[in-house]
Parts: C-alpha cells; structure tokens; sequence
C-alpha cells in the first residue's frame, strides 16, 4: 500500500530529490538509505527523510480510509500540497539551530532534498 500502488508512487516521485534517485520499493530500503546519507549534514538530513517517510505513509493511509469509508478521494496535486504543508509545518516547529550555527535549517535540507541532484 505505501510503496507499490500507483498513487503511493506518484507521491514518493514528486518527493524524491537528491537522496531519493527514485521511490522506494519498501520501508527497507527507506531505512538503508538513511543509514547510508552522505555528507556533512547526514545526521540532519536522516531527520528529514525519516519524518518524510512519516508523512507519506499517515497521509496515504487517511487517503485510504477516506476513499473506502467515506467514498471521497484527492487527486494527486492536492495530495501533494498536503504532505508538503504538513513537512513544512512540522519543520518549521522542530527547534532550530542558533544562528551562529553552522548547519541549515531542517527547513532548509527539506527544500535541498527535494532538489534534484545535479
């Protein structure tokens, strides 16, 4: 249901970014990669994925409750802007670092992370 119906698909795709090459078959394979993150900020970038993951999987399963209990579904886009919301909204209460800290926002990793990989 999270990783190989066609809906959950297109929702990992429009999430994968640089870390995410392309959607995860599995929440194995979720977990591989946040033990394999590289870079200088992997620690706070396993956050972000982790959290992600969180966020994809509620929303599908309210997504799924909604259709076969209540006969109402969203279509992609909207689906879309409400897992992003909820990531940004989430981020944004997390605590943040000083401002003379030298590491991004989780804010900000969340926007780099969706960036493609170039």
């Amino acid at each position: 249901l999270f990783f190989h119906c066609p809906f959950a698909g297109a929702t990992w795709s429009r999430f994968c970014g640089r870390y995410l090459a392309s959607p995860p078959a599995s929440l194995a394979e979720v977990v591989l990669l946040c033990q394999r993150l590289p870079g200088p900020h992997a620690s706070r970038a396993v956050t972000v994925l982790k959290l992600l993951n969180q966020v994809i999987i509620y929303n599908l399963w309210r997504e799924r409750n909604a259709r076969i209990f209540t006969s109402v579904s969203s279509s992609e886009e909207p689906f879309f802007r409400v897992v992003d919301r909820a990531m940004r909204d989430r981020l944004l209460s997390l605590s943040r670092p000083s401002s003379s800290a030298p590491h991004p926002s989780l804010l900000e990793l969340y926007f780099w992370f969706l960036s493609p990989f170039s």
